[in-house]
């Protein structure tokens, strides 16, 4: 270990200095000087212990990281292994921490990842190899409400406040099961919301749970749409609208985000390639290949596979005698097998033109008992409103947000926690 930490102390210095070269095979090409991530930076206590930080940049990965500073291919093997016992490694993005602490014999005492400045896990190595353990930032939460006025999209709207797209994300999910912002968002439109901020030692760091939201749309005269986040005594926890009715529909309008409708449900459509009248019983939305695609809703994959005409296809079953059928993928999600149990908006593969198909597209089905049906008309099954017992409660909730909801500056912190 003393020529590792000799070799890092040497690479350090070099940073520090600002001399340019080839450290290793996977070092990042220069950038910008406002850009450039820091290599690394080197701290040593009093009693000698000495720690070595390291953050990942553009195109690094956790093994490319720990590779550059000189840890073996089987370390870095049980190193991932014990990481992701707590999560999941693809998650970790430009700007997350890999610090390595040395003993004061110089042997690796412990590595530590700090991921989203809100997350820390420790890697400890051991006789029975490394272990993790996993332990959340303490965060100062702060509530504030958000008011705008659509003027081209969501997501330039929303930023025009000063926030970042992870909040218009969670914004549009939360309608995602009675409002398209894709193709049925107009300017003009309004939103508001009212949303945690997570702050640590006076830094924005993220966001909370989005606790209430308003989208009033002018696409076909006035509509508004509300949602509430409401988690009762017993600790269940959803989004309502302002009569207590869920917001989780069973599926999704739309399994992906797509660019326009190429072709609706008919029995009587003039087929692009056989240059006959044919029934196409799905709705085929044009996107780029590559896009993702997700389940409607959850369920168990009945089918996977090349499927003639339908090139690969995937067929889930769900709840109340429905089925969802995806043609024309270009690939599958990893691990996506018959059988295997798929979440909402789980990703089962992405847009391609395999089988019979002009151009990158997803012809997506629905049938109900068998029977193909029109998946822009069919109505969903909500999930279960909020009980009896816990009426009064929700309806202070709704009332104390709605407050929030109601105010005109933009933004307006309405409660410190």
């Amino acid at each position: 270990m003393p020529l590792r930490l000799a070799l890092w102390v040497a690479i350090s210095a070099v940073a520090w200095a600002g001399i340019g070269g080839v450290l290793t095979s996977t070092r990042l090409p220069p950038l910008p000087e406002h850009e450039r991530p820091l290599a690394s930076e080197t701290f040593e206590s009093s009693s000698g212990i000495l720690s070595i930080v390291d953050r990942l940049g553009p195109g690094d990965t956790l093994s490319g990281v720990l590779a550059r500073n000189g840890f073996s291919g089987a370390e870095i093997f049980e190193m991932a292994r014990a990481l992701s016992a707590v999560m999941d490694v693809r998650l970790l993005k430009i700007g997350d921490e890999i610090e390595i602490r040395y003993g004061a014999g110089k042997e690796v005492a412990a590595l530590a990842v700090h991921h989203d400045r809100i997350k820390r896990i420790q890697l400890f190595p051991g006789n029975a190899g490394w272990q993790s353990e996993a332990t959340s930032i303490d965060l100062e939460r702060k509530t504030i409400a958000l008011t705008g006025v659509l003027e081209d999209n969501l997501f330039l709207s929303v930023s025009r406040l000063g926030e970042g797209a992870a909040l218009t994300i969670a914004f549009a999910n939360v309608f995602a099961w009675d409002f398209d912002f894709y193709t049925q968002s107009r300017r003009g439109d309004q939103f508001s919301l009212v949303v945690q901020k997570l702050y640590r030692e006076g830094e924005f760091v993220g966001y909370g749970d989005l606790l209430a939201a308003r989208y009033v749309s002018y696409l076909s005269g006035e509509r508004v749409y509300s949602a509430f986040l409401y988690e009762d005594p017993s600790g269940r926890r959803d989004y309502y609208d302002l009569d207590g009715n869920s917001l989780r529909k069973a599926f999704l309008r739309a399994p992906l985000e797509f660019e326009r409708i190429s072709s609706g449900f008919s029995y009587n459509r003039l087929h692009p390639i056989h240059k006959r009248r044919m029934p196409h019983l799905g709705v085929d939305y044009a996107a780029r290949k590559g896009t993702p695609v997700y389940s409607i809703g959850a369920g168990v994959v009945a089918d996977r596979g090349w499927r003639g005409g339908g090139g690969n296809q995937v067929t889930i079953d769900h709840v109340m005698g429905y089925t969802s059928k995806y043609l024309h993928l270009s690939r599958f999600a990893r691990g996506l097998s018959p059988g295997k149990r798929v979440e909402q908006k789980q990703i089962i593969g992405y847009v391609g033109d395999t089988g019979t198909a002009t151009a990158p597209h997803l012809d997506f089905r629905l049938l109900r008992h068998g029977k193909p049906v029109n998946p822009l008309t069919q109505i969903f099954p909500p999930g279960p409103p909020v009980s009896a017992e816990h009426r009064m409660d929700y309806e202070a909730t709704v009332a104390a947000l709605t407050r929030q909801l109601d105010q005109k500056a933009r933004p307006v912190a309405v409660a410190d926690n």
